[in-house]
């Protein structure tokens, strides 16, 4: 049997992540290539990418570059036993191909036309509307998300099956079968109107029920999740223990258990970066691009990507200071801060509040299914970066800044998407009059 290992090359890319390398044996001769995949040293073992939920630079996820490697290894083992003759380099390559399921750029192509589908009008919907309309990396994302969800419930489907018992179809499929909570199947159907209504106009389609069909939607209000002053201060002071340190900590029924301590550099960038949105109302996308030019005379300008306002947003010193934490790093693009992808950056802070012990119970309470759903969970879990915009827009309120001020902060356009902030803030200040009487009587 051919022996067929992987191990990392020695010169890492600027991301700190090495090349994936292959060596197999065929008739006596070595071939050694890179596999398309890069990892950061850390999380390899074994020929094999150790931590389950890594993601390298590129956004590929560790179950990929492990299926690659076991596909592989697979194939070469079966092909080192099978051929007659060394392979030739361009019959080496269609092998490492055909085991990744890719295909033959050099292969000849049908010459009959191509039959458009849907799913070939919505990348065509993505590439418009994303120009047009300026769209974040994370929103196209979610369009790819959308497509993926409706070749699952129908790879053949046409405009014609968008009728009331196709659209109702759709819309049970999104619940029972991807299990998805009601605000989000409401999201993926007005996603559907959308692309539909861009259709019509293109005349793809006509008219058809989207307009006129209206299922009804069980949504319940969520919990805000923010951080309070205390835990936003304990956690901008906390000191990242060193990797391999056991922590012990307590679960919110009290239980203690512990947590090995992983990728501490990690911890502290995403621990700054998040409290300097806390510090500033930044969104993680606007937080990302922001722009050492950006910041002069202790302010910082920023034209959000969300609704491409040009924002003056004071600085205090907490943001300052991180801030000159990083004065003399160089980041591409003359970044001022460093930059975690955003699905990473949960990850890290969850990790990180957990670490903190924020650990008070939440209960969250959803439809999915049809059915009424209560789940509680320590609010570490609950923390992802939007939390930081949350806890700066909370922690203004209460603290008597009033609202129209808040909002030239965040560029929030109206006292709607404000509200859930100022009833927090009410019921802050009345818990706060509370106290007060209670030490007045003492």
């Amino acid at each position: 049997m051919a022996a067929v290992n992987f191990y990392l090359d020695t010169h890492p890319n600027k991301a700190g992540e090495c090349p994936v390398k292959m060596s197999v044996i065929i008739r006596k001769k070595r071939f050694f290539p890179t596999i398309g995949h890069s990892v950061s040293p850390d999380v390899w073992k074994n020929g094999r990418v150790s931590r389950q939920k890594y993601e390298n630079s590129k956004g590929t996820l560790a179950t990929k570059i492990n299926q690659d490697i076991l596909d592989l290894q697979s194939h070469f083992t079966r092909y080192a036993v099978e051929v007659d003759h060394i392979p030739t380099p361009e019959e080496f390559k269609a092998e490492m191909r055909k085991a990744l399921g890719k295909s033959d750029p050099t292969a000849k192509t049908s010459t009959a036309p191509k039959t458009r589908t849907i799913f070939d009008d919505i990348d065509q919907f993505v590439q418009e509307e994303g120009v047009a309309c300026q769209w974040a990396t994370s929103t196209i994302q979610n369009w790819e998300t959308f497509k993926k969800r409706l070749h699952r419930f129908n790879p053949g489907i046409k405009y014609s099956d968008f009728n009331e018992e196709g659209l109702t179809k759709f819309v049970n499929f999104l619940r029972t079968k991807d299990h998805l909570e009601e605000n989000t199947t409401q999201k993926q159907f007005n996603n559907l109107k959308w692309f539909l209504n861009w259709a019509i106009r293109k005349g793809y389609c006509s008219e058809s029920q989207i307009n006129r069909y209206r299922p009804k939607f069980r949504i319940l209000e969520k919990p805000v999740i923010f951080l309070t002053k205390e835990e936003l201060l304990t956690l901008y002071r906390y000191d990242i223990p060193a990797n391999g340190t056991k922590v012990t900590l307590t679960g919110p029924d009290g239980t203690p258990y512990e947590k090995t301590v992983r990728e501490a550099g990690a911890l502290a960038k995403t621990r700054d970066l998040f409290c300097f949105c806390a510090f500033t109302s930044l969104r993680y996308s606007d937080m990302a691009q922001l722009r050492r030019s950006d910041i002069t005379g202790g302010c910082l300008y920023i034209t959000t990507q969300k609704t491409h306002d040009r924002l003056p947003i004071d600085l205090n010193s907490f943001a300052q200071a991180i801030l000159d934490r990083y004065a003399h790093e160089k980041y591409p693009g003359g970044l001022a801060l460093p930059v975690i992808s955003n699905q990473k950056m949960n990850q890290y802070l969850k990790d990180l509040c957990e670490l903190c012990g924020f650990n008070t119970p939440i209960t969250r309470t959803f439809y999915r299914a049809g059915q009424k759903v209560r789940e509680t969970c320590p609010k570490w879990a609950l923390i992802g970066t939007h939390a930081g915009r949350r806890t700066f827009i909370c922690f203004a309120l209460s603290s008597g800044i009033p609202p129209q001020i808040v909002m030239k902060w965040t560029g929030h356009s109206d006292y709607k998407a404000m509200k859930p902030y100022i009833d927090i803030a009410e019921k802050t200040k009345a818990a706060a009059m509370t106290l007060f009487d209670e030490n007045l009587k003492q």
